[in-house]
């Protein structure tokens, strides 16, 4: 990382007009832990013409402000198609149980007919829903990803589709629909419970994950370029779209640099 900002600040002492480069300082800068210093090259790029949408995203992480409701498209599939290779053994470091937490508060004795991964990744779900569904489908946003997913042979159908699109358009119902770790990568979820809420079959499960927002906030960009959600933003997405909440548990999503992330667990049912 060094010897990768040593050599952009070479590259902008001679051409400071490059936008990009700005911003991949930024980025390097971020990871470093200079948040300030991180910040100031995100606005040094946009006022070089480097993407906006992207970097006012950047800035609104790191200093806060008015939340963008949604994370630019490109920067989460890019994100994604970059680390499908090694995601699987990443998330192993990570103590990274949130499949295995939701599979584990699904009804006991039930069988759904069909069920849908939102944001399936790499397949981390499909192996523990076995004993629940007959047909799993998958989608995600990452091609990568879901090349990944489809080794797995685990899969009725998997669909390269931005989530909310998916659920507005799918002719397909569902008994379980299913979002891991999901939503901190999808920020605003008012599309996706009008669209979970449209795919559910009568006394359909929506089980999911959030990271928690600090208190005060209920949809809180973090400086990670994570999203969380609070509680109350949950339930209340719930009742406006006719969803029974059932369960919500307290507890660790991941581990970040050994740290644990707290988040939210939680269960929803829709109608008889």
């Amino acid at each position: 990382r060094d010897d990768a900002l040593d050599c952009l600040d070479r590259l902008l002492a001679l051409s400071p007009a490059l936008g990009h480069a700005w911003s991949l300082r930024g980025s390097l800068l971020k990871e470093a832990g200079r948040m300030e210093d991180a910040a100031a090259a995100f606005e040094k790029a946009l006022a070089h013409g480097a993407d906006p949408e992207l970097n006012r995203y950047y800035l609104a992480g790191l200093r806060g402000g008015i939340t963008p409701a949604a994370p630019p498209r490109h920067y989460v599939e890019n994100l994604f198609d970059g680390y499908a290779g090694q995601f699987d053994a990443h998330l192993q470091a990570l103590n990274y149980q949130v499949p295995a937490v939701l599979a584990q508060g699904l009804p006991a004795g039930r069988r759904f007919e069909a069920a849908l991964d939102l944001g399936c990744g790499t397949g981390q779900c499909a192996p523990l829903l076995q004993p629940w569904v007959a047909a799993l489908d998958g989608v995600d946003v990452s091609s990568n990803m879901l090349a990944q997913a489809e080794t797995l042979k685990l899969y009725r159908s998997l669909v390269q589709e931005d989530l909310a699109d998916h659920l507005a358009t799918t002719g397909r119902r569902y008994g379980l629909v299913v979002a891991a770790d999901v939503f901190i990568y999808v920020g605003a979820l008012d599309a996706v419970f009008a669209g979970v809420a449209r795919v559910l079959q009568p006394q359909g499960v929506f089980c999911f994950s959030v990271e928690q927002a600090s208190e005060g906030h209920d949809l809180q960009l973090q400086p990670s370029l994570r999203y969380a959600h609070s509680e109350g933003y949950l339930r209340a997405l719930a009742q406006q779209h006719g969803l029974e909440v059932t369960q919500v548990r307290r507890g660790t999503v991941r581990e970040d640099q050994r740290l644990a992330i707290p988040g939210l667990f939680v269960w929803l049912v829709s109608p008889a």
